[in-house]
């Protein structure tokens, strides 16, 4: 596995086709945790990086699909880390069963193609674990210096980005968007009303980085970027200038300290 080094303290790691990425401080951070079966992976890079299966403190999971929580279970037996996601997918996980979305929604025929494929016969039961933190939208997490959460339901219902300032802003947007042919739509949403508004929220943060769980992350003007794909211009002004309809330059989110909410 080649892993990618996003920042000084980020790293992408490749679990086939899907991403989880390790944020490095003194404790490891680690986001999603493939496929089931991805352990061995995943601790092969904390290995390559320098650092020890005990330096992992923390599991965030943007969801509970089975190809970003699969490992759970397994790497709660081998680490110390805590599992933290949002209350509305924890039972699924606890469960061991994430159900798959009774009418999937495409934005391209691409998409349909992929999720036949791909994700329509694949299992949809994962080895059961027990979430240990719940997050939910405007919380701060205490890693790496502070992450904001932000709930980005569309994908699945309980889906969570986060938000991690530093000298490059970076944005893990999960599957709210992919950038495996291109920044483009995910390969499916349960819900497309509420995947838009959760793209538009996205766009309204001042990331220069974005990581996907599928695709490669984008280095820079990322939140440009989502912008320009994801919000659509209204009419023109008088004065000829571009108007976003849910991004304004004043609402651009910008780095907050951990104390306040957005």
């Amino acid at each position: 596995m080649k892993i990618r080094r996003i920042t000084a303290n980020v790293y992408e790691l490749p679990l086939g086709m899907v991403n989880a990425f390790i944020v490095e401080d003194d404790a490891l951070t680690l986001i999603d945790t493939g496929a089931p079966g991805s352990t061995g992976k995943i601790l092969a890079a904390v290995r390559e990086i320098g650092r020890a299966p005990e330096d992992i403190q923390h599991i965030l999971l943007t969801h509970a699909h089975p190809d970003h929580a699969g490992s759970v279970a397994e790497l709660k037996r081998a680490t110390p880390a805590k599992v933290w996601m949002h209350a509305a997918e924890a039972p699924h996980l606890a469960e061991g069963f994430i159900p798959k979305p009774p009418e999937p929604v495409f934005t391209s025929f691409l998409n349909k193609t992929l999720y036949n494929l791909f994700v329509k016969k694949a299992s949809s039961e994962i080895p059961p674990a027990n979430a240990d933190e719940l997050m939910e939208d405007g919380d701060w997490l205490p890693m790496a210096g502070g992450m904001h959460v932000i709930h980005i339901p569309g994908h699945s219902p309980g889906q969570l980005a986060f938000f991690l300032p530093g000298q490059k802003n970076v944005m893990f947007a999960a599957d709210a968007a992919d950038n495996m042919f291109g920044l483009s739509y995910a390969c499916f949403y349960e819900n497309l009303v509420e995947a838009r508004h959760s793209l538009e929220r996205l766009a309204t943060f001042d990331f220069d980085i974005a990581c996907f769980g599928h695709g490669r992350s984008i280095l820079s003007n990322a939140a440009a970027r989502f912008r320009k794909r994801f919000i659509h211009p209204a009419a023109h002004t008088a004065k000829d200038q571009q108007q976003w309809i849910a991004v304004e330059k004043e609402a651009i989110v910008r780095l907050q300290e951990p104390g306040e909410k957005l």
